[in-house]
């Protein structure tokens, strides 16, 4: 129950308001193509649409000259290992930044050691019993870290609330935040760096590191938090398809096997997170080549929204977040992503800050295709179809909107 709530916690909109940076960074095209073209209704970026305009970089950059950074790496090399079936190992290292006083984050540029290997990295901020726990897993295993599926698997639920610092996907650039913005980072925390492998192509040895830009002690900074919406998958093979790995209860204990127990515990969660049921999901998909789910939330307080992102994996076709304001009907997109590349991921800055107030509404909706022409291939082999819960490895499928924003005490 401590696993299934610490994770909950991470996924209620605004009930955790992790603080964080740049989630998922786009793949950078030159500048000229990133501003796209103006539409009658909103910006057209790359394909991408809304209602607000965008851009892939901060409104405005810090100001340049010399600054403060403090780099962060795990000490020894680490070569991934993924349990027999999967291609995916998410392992957590301990990493100390010896904080003598609180300081001011500006910006995390997060640098992995092996590109081809690393889906992702997140940054986690811990303290008290969350840090303690971190470091008897880590005296454990000799220094070497842990195995971590979902987030830093250490500390309660409310002791992990505003843990997330920042983090990376392939096409980063310095993640510097917009001038007055910044993570708050406390004397003696400590961080946990998840790195996510996916193996499809080998193992390697990896010493991913992230150096982190600190504000100078004292200067006033608006501390950026982050907030995500997710929505539950629950997508069914294509109709006709007889296969053991196309019944849920199947699929739930392979994950169980693959993640642990929130493998299984997490996706009926999600279901009543978002006030639904495994009924709303039992619709005829024909051959499964768009079938879709959303979520709404409520916003919890007024803040001000700095940037969208998106995240779904390699099944996914279309996802759009919507605002729509108390006492209206009609939703604001914020960002609509209408054809989907795994392999173009974005964080959208507003150019104008977008104002949010406590009882607005947020909603996220995700769409797949589960086809039989669209498995999958790994290690050159095209996977059979099953069914797809939310779940940790590349092959599986989230529903996951990120926004970056400054809550308005």
């Amino acid at each position: 129950m401590r696993g299934k709530l610490r994770v909950l916690e991470v996924f209620l909109l605004g009930a955790a308001l992790l603080a964080g940076g740049v989630l998922l960074p786009h793949l950078l095209a030159p500048k000229a193509e990133l501003m796209g073209v103006s539409r009658a209704q909103g910006q057209f970026l790359g394909g991408v649409q809304s209602d607000f305009r965008l851009s892939l970089n901060p409104p405005a950059l810090a100001a340049a000259g010399p600054e403060e950074t403090l780099t962060l790496q795990p000490l020894q090399p680490y070569t991934p290992t993924a349990l027999e079936g999967a291609s995916d190992d998410y392992h957590c290292f301990l990493l100390d930044p010896k904080l003598s006083r609180d300081r001011m984050v500006t910006g995390v540029n997060i640098q992995p050691g092996q590109g081809s290997i690393v889906h992702h990295v997140i940054l986690f901020k811990v303290s008290g019993e969350a840090a303690e726990e971190a470091q008897r897993k880590n005296t454990e295993s000799g220094g070497k870290g842990w195995t971590c599926f979902g987030g830093p698997s250490v500390g309660s639920a409310a002791s992990m609330a505003g843990s997330w610092l920042g983090a990376w996907v392939p096409g980063v650039g310095d993640g510097h935040f917009p001038p007055g913005l910044a993570q708050s980072l406390a004397k003696g925390s400590l961080v946990v760096m998840q790195v996510h492998y996916n193996l499809a192509a080998g193992a390697q040895p990896d010493r991913s590191k992230a150096v982190l830009s600190l504000a100078p002690p004292g200067e006033p900074l608006t501390p950026l938090r982050t907030s995500l919406l997710v929505a539950p998958v629950e997508v069914p093979c294509p109709e006709g398809v007889q296969a053991p790995a196309c019944n849920r209860t199947t699929v739930l204990r392979e994950n169980v096997r693959k993640y642990g127990l929130e493998g299984a515990s997490l996706p009926q969660a999600l279901l009543g997170l978002c006030g639904k049921t495994l009924e709303d999901y039992t619709q005829p998909v024909g051959e499964a080549r768009a079938v879709s789910t959303d979520c709404e939330r409520t916003v919890p307080a007024d803040a001000t929204l700095y940037s969208v992102a998106g995240h779904m994996h390699l099944r996914g076709v279309e996802l759009r977040i919507e605002l729509i304001r108390s006492g209206e009907t009609t939703p604001k997109t914020l960002l609509h992503i209408p054809r989907w590349d795994f392999h173009w991921q974005g964080n959208y800055w507003f150019k104008n800050p977008v104002e949010v107030r406590k009882g607005d509404t947020v909603r996220i909706r995700c769409t797949w295709d589960n086809s039989l022409e669209n498995q999958p291939v790994i290690a050159g082999k095209r996977l059979e179809p099953r069914y797809i819960v939310w779940g940790e490895g590349t092959a599986d499928e989230m529903c996951l909107g990120v926004f970056q924003a400054a809550v308005k005490e």
